[in-house]
């Protein structure tokens, strides 16, 4: 599991319902994608930290959401691509 941090909890996961091979993990150093099942991972969302849970439409995979650990809500409309902040 290239790219993931070792020594961080995983907070939460998510997996694209139309294509398995896509998944999120969400972690305090961010939220992570990958798209080869888990054998790699990238950090999307930059300015996203402290991510504590991650979900994906099951009726419409393009629209995403995410908490981090103070409350703040985001959500994706491009997959996970960019987020906006919520409340």
């Amino acid at each position: 599991m290239g790219g993931l941090p070792t020594s961080r909890t995983v907070n939460g996961f998510a997996v694209n319902p139309e294509d398995p091979k896509i998944m999120f993990v969400a972690m305090r150093d961010g939220l992570f994608k990958s798209t080869d099942a888990g054998a790699s991972w990238k950090v999307v969302g930059n300015e996203l930290k402290k991510v504590a849970a991650v979900t994906i439409n099951s009726k419409k995979p393009t629209e995403m959401y995410l908490s981090t650990m103070d409350g703040t809500i985001y959500v994706s409309a491009d997959a996970g691509m960019k987020w906006k902040k919520q409340r």
